[in-house]
């Protein structure tokens, strides 16, 4: 009986020694009585030992949201001082609080969350990837310096304190964040919400790092440094591109540090206007009337929903009915989508402006030619039957055949995406093959059209129904 008990015991030992713990970070190296044979943990990035913390000597770029950032930094202030007023401030409910707070509803989502209240020797520092908890009192790394002075910057303000940008040796990136302080006396405590950058404006505090200055003209062009991995010479690269309302014939976007000291040069933008000539010129003049085209898709896509609207309500009137009511608003569907591709043309991601470019030219340019054709070919019908009986064709016969056609659209469609779409070949997100395939099944879809508007050239139909259709497909073709 007593070794029963002696076994249950010793496993319940087991399993609670078992019980996984929250990771904390440590100076403290392990033991060297350390089994060799223990499961190494997960690889980790590692800062190189001569690897020194690098402070900048400007605010970095601030979130769209200021406010709300400012916001959370200061009600995680307070609601650590009244912790600290009602007596139960300590490690564990700091740490919940910290994890609370980083994942506060901002965009950027916190990459960190830090605490403090000195006079109670509390402190602690949350990073949410990879997750881990720090000490102050544990660890005051020269890694993690930049971040406990962050959080005590604060200490004498009354406002929200924006910290300067730094590159942290311990994950390899930049960081930065903004503090805040509440209460007084004993039941004050501050608080710091950090966020992580891949790549910040270059400085001149960051030439060493990047092996000199970087060739790019400040006066017209723009620098980004961002870190580089696996590279003895230099811990930072950078990249250029043209300053607004600037261009340069070889640099139509970020142009990378290695490819300018390859070709050995400085990159130097020039103006739009008199200075730009031929290529540039053109391109100046697009991004300048950038605004205006995107204002006037969109204003073409509420004329299509006005129009959709007044079909609706006028739906019983008889020139309305007459004219297939249900497939007008296919049309009108059709050019909505049209003037949608054009807009999403402005979408900054390049893989989104591809997709969402050819699926809403294709799908909109089927579902509103189609149904012209089909709205033509019904006269047609309806014209050449010479029976007392006259076959017409429902609103729901043609509704399905439009359907058909939008169907195998979109099944041209998914191989186009699932194939061709988005291989950054530099001249276009697909082939050029794509785009003759698709260029001649349009004009195929016209050359029908012509064809029978030319039939129907004769026909009498009442409220002239057929004009339309004959006009759009003339502009088209």
């Amino acid at each position: 009986m007593r070794a029963r008990w002696a076994a249950w015991v010793v496993a319940w030992c087991a399993c609670a020694a078992a019980a996984p713990a929250e990771p904390r970070a440590s100076p403290s190296a392990a033991p060297a009585s350390a089994p060799a044979s223990a499961t190494a943990p997960a690889p980790t990035l590692s800062a190189p030992p001569d690897c020194e913390p690098l402070l900048l000597r400007n605010q970095p770029p601030m979130p769209s949201n200021l406010r709300e950032h400012e916001a959370a930094v200061v009600h995680t202030a307070r609601a650590l001082s009244e912790l600290v007023e009602q007596g139960l401030a300590d490690e564990p409910r700091a740490a919940a609080m910290a994890r609370a707070a980083a994942r506060a509803p901002l965009a950027p989502p916190p990459a960190a969350v830090a605490l403090g209240a000195p006079q109670l020797h509390l402190g602690v520092l949350y990073i949410a990837e990879p997750p881990r908890l720090i000490v102050f009192q544990q660890n005051n790394s020269a890694a993690l310096r930049q971040y406990w002075r962050t959080l005590a910057s604060a200490w004498n303000a009354t406002s929200v304190v924006w910290s300067n940008a730094w590159f942290s040796c311990d994950d390899w990136a930049w960081w930065g964040g903004s503090a805040a302080a509440r209460g007084t006396g004993p039941s004050r405590a501050a608080a710091a919400i950090f966020r992580r950058w891949p790549s910040l404006p270059c400085e001149e505090v960051m030439h060493e790092w990047l092996g000199g200055p970087p060739q790019c003209d400040s006066e017209t062009t723009q620098c980004e440094a961002m870190p580089i991995f696996g590279s003895n010479v230099r811990k930072l690269e950078y990249q250029c591109k043209c300053r607004e309302n600037h261009w340069h014939p070889a640099a139509t976007g970020w142009v990378r540090g290695e490819t300018l000291r390859g070709a050995g040069g400085e990159l130097s933008c020039a103006r739009c206007g008199a200075a730009a000539a031929g290529a540039g010129a053109a391109a100046c003049l697009a991004g300048r009337y950038r605004a205006a085209l995107l204002a006037a898709n969109l204003a073409g896509m509420l004329v299509c929903l006005v129009i959709a609207l007044i079909i609706f309500r006028k739906r019983k009137c008889k020139a309305v009915a007459m004219g297939m009511w249900t497939v007008l608003e296919v049309v009108l569907l059709g050019a909505f989508l049209m003037y949608a591709s054009a807009a999403s043309q402005y979408l900054s991601e390049d893989r989104w402006r591809c997709l969402a470019g050819a699926w809403l030219r294709e799908l909109g340019f089927v579902a509103c030619y189609g149904s012209v054709v089909l709205r033509l070919w019904v006269l047609l019908a309806e014209f050449r039957t010479r029976k007392a009986h006259r076959w017409t064709p429902r609103d729901s016969e043609v509704l399905r055949v439009v359907g058909a056609m939008v169907c195998g659209a979109a099944c041209y469609l998914a191989a186009f995406t699932a194939t061709a779409a988005c291989e950054q070949r530099g001249e276009g997100c697909a082939r050029a093959a794509w785009h003759h395939v698709t260029a001649a099944a349009e004009l195929l879809l016209l050359a029908a059209g012509a064809r029978i508007a030319y039939a129907a050239r004769n026909a009498h139909v009442p409220f002239q129904v057929a004009v339309p259709s004959h006009i759009i497909l003339i502009q088209n073709l």
